[in-house]
């Protein structure tokens, strides 16, 4: 770390990003779009597990995105703004909230399938 940032220190390079290899080539997500990503998708998986154990994966995709898109056509509008979850952590809400928070749109049923039978 302290080598990445005698580069920019030493003016080797006027990017601080660059300096500390947070920048990603062309045609590559942002290291932060991946994080909110792989948090979005931890957060599919364990909504399918918690609110639709019975059903099988591409069930609990069927469900999730019904629920997905109905909480972002209403409440959702609301609690974007919100800094902390405004329901408790039991409520399917609460989870739905989590998954928009981390990327903030809902998902087709096929997208959510696929990543609830990847790991």
């Amino acid at each position: 770390m302290t080598t990445r940032l005698n580069r920019f220190v030493s003016g080797e390079t006027g990017d601080v990003a660059a300096a500390l290899d947070l920048k990603s080539p062309r045609g590559k997500r942002a290291w932060r779009t991946v994080s909110q990503v792989a948090a979005r998708n931890a957060a599919i998986r364990e909504t399918a597990a918690k609110f639709f154990p019975a059903l099988k994966p591409t069930q609990q995709a069927d469900e999730l995105a019904v629920a997905l898109r109905r909480y972002e056509a209403s409440a959702w509008r609301a609690d974007w703004q919100k800094e902390t979850c405004p329901y408790k952590a039991s409520d399917l809400h609460a989870a739905l909230w989590l998954i928009l928070t981390r990327v903030d749109h809902a998902l087709s049923a096929e997208r959510i399938r696929k990543i609830l039978v990847t790991s």
